[in-house]
């Protein structure tokens, strides 16, 4: 039976170039997205690969869909094997005392509390088999405070906690939790946030930016290679560590 990949947020970006990723890797993947017909296209596109591809409508910030997504997986594809947490807000952008506080408690909900509930549900099929791979989509932005992007640091740096927790408790098994930077993407969430030029993000020029398709191969080859040395940290696609394991491959 063929691996199969969650992976959250796939219709679009980095989330999408994973799946294409792992598509060519030999997963079977569940695109979970909010609305299904964002993804049909990718699906249809990713369906020359070996693999089955199913479209799963998931809110990641509601528990129930969570839920519903996982065991959909479940009955679907028969396994779960790798859950990629990709699925993010960075909205609000603008200072703390300016911010709706009902859009910085979603950017929470989806950024850290959604990638909380989906490890939640998979966790259990993970310690069944006593392995599995779990990455989340952190950034730069959770170890350094950027002006206006109050509810992404804060939500990013709990990832980046979440991920060493879940590490920890996972630590007498073979499961894998690794968090992953892709550095500064060319993604439509990237370019919309800088275009409110509100800290120095925004004075980054078009070559600073990785296409998402490179950062995402970074990701399918964690998933597929398991590597130990960054288990239950951050790594930082573009770093040293990361190009140098990457060339060994």
């Amino acid at each position: 039976m063929k691996p199969v990949a969650i992976v959250t947020g796939a219709n679009r970006g980095i989330g999408a170039e994973t799946a294409r990723a792992l598509a060519q890797e030999g997963f079977s993947l569940a695109l979970a997205v909010r609305n299904p017909d964002s993804a049909t296209e990718l699906a249809a596109e990713l369906g020359q690969y070996d693999g089955e591809v199913i479209i799963v409508p998931c809110d990641v910030s509601k528990h129930a869909d969570v839920k519903a997504m996982v065991e959909t997986t479940i009955t679907r594809l028969g396994r779960i094997d790798t859950l990629v947490n990709n699925a993010g807000s960075l909205e609000p952008i603008g200072l703390i005392e300016e911010t709706d506080p009902d859009s910085w408690l979603q950017c929470v909900q989806v950024n850290l509390t959604g990638a909380y509930f989906v490890i939640r549900e998979v966790l259990p099929h993970f310690r069944s088999r006593g392995d599995g791979v779990i990455v989340n989509l952190s950034s730069g932005a959770a170890l350094r405070p950027l002006r206006g992007w109050s509810a992404y640091c804060s939500s990013k740096a709990g990832l980046a906690m979440l991920t060493r927790a879940v590490a920890e408790e996972v630590s007498e098994t073979e499961i894998r939790v690794y968090g992953f930077q892709p550095g500064m993407v060319d993604t439509r969430m990237t370019q919309e946030g800088l275009k409110k030029r509100i800290n120095i993000l925004s004075d980054k020029k078009a070559e600073d930016f990785f296409p998402p398709a490179e950062p995402a191969a970074a990701i399918a080859m964690l998933c597929c290679h398991r590597p130990a040395e960054f288990h239950g940290g951050e790594s930082r696609y573009g770093d040293e560590q990361m190009m140098a394991w990457l060339e060994t491959l």
